[in-house]
């Protein structure tokens, strides 16, 4: 039995690594980065009482708004490339906390037309300022350099 253990042994200590360290490996980069980002807009947006992606959808639901008289969970789905079993959870939760309102669209029984509440707007403003400072200071490091990350990272969403 420990000819076979020394054998097995050999042979997993002669295959090549795909990576000599992990952090040679973009993905894993990527993972790490986006998960402390995430961390940190977390804290921020817990005094809200609201997830990131909550945030997304509300601020994504403002932005559309600006845009276009009606506004779906179709089309707040599509902008914020989420599935739209998911948006919807989520626009139940924001609904169920007062921030927005979603009815049937008169024209698709369908469909639900979205609108962000009194209560909805203000948290936002509120929510939006925290959130573009967690930013700021994450990015803060690569200085110049941030506006072409965001350049390289809209690249991307746009080839994938």
């Amino acid at each position: 039995m420990s000819k076979k253990v020394n054998e097995t042994t050999a042979k997993s200590s002669s295959r090549k690594a795909y990576f000599a360290e992990p952090e040679e490996n973009a993905g894993f980069i990527m993972w790490q980065v986006s998960m402390l980002w995430q961390r940190k807009l977390k804290n921020g947006l817990d005094k809200f009482g609201i997830t990131h992606a909550q945030f997304l959808l509300l601020a994504s639901l403002h932005h559309l708004g600006q845009v276009k008289t009606i506004v779906s969970q179709q089309d707040l789905a599509k902008h914020v490339r989420i599935d739209k079993m998911m948006t919807s959870k989520i626009l139940r939760t924001l609904q169920k906390k007062g921030l927005l309102t979603r009815k049937k669209n008169k024209m698709d029984t369908r469909s639900r037309t979205l609108m962000l509440s009194e209560q909805g707007i203000e948290l936002l403003e509120h929510a939006t300022k925290v959130v573009d400072r967690i930013d700021q200071d994450f990015l803060i490091g690569l200085g110049l350099n941030s506006l072409s990350f965001q350049d390289d990272l809209r690249s991307l969403l746009k080839m994938n």
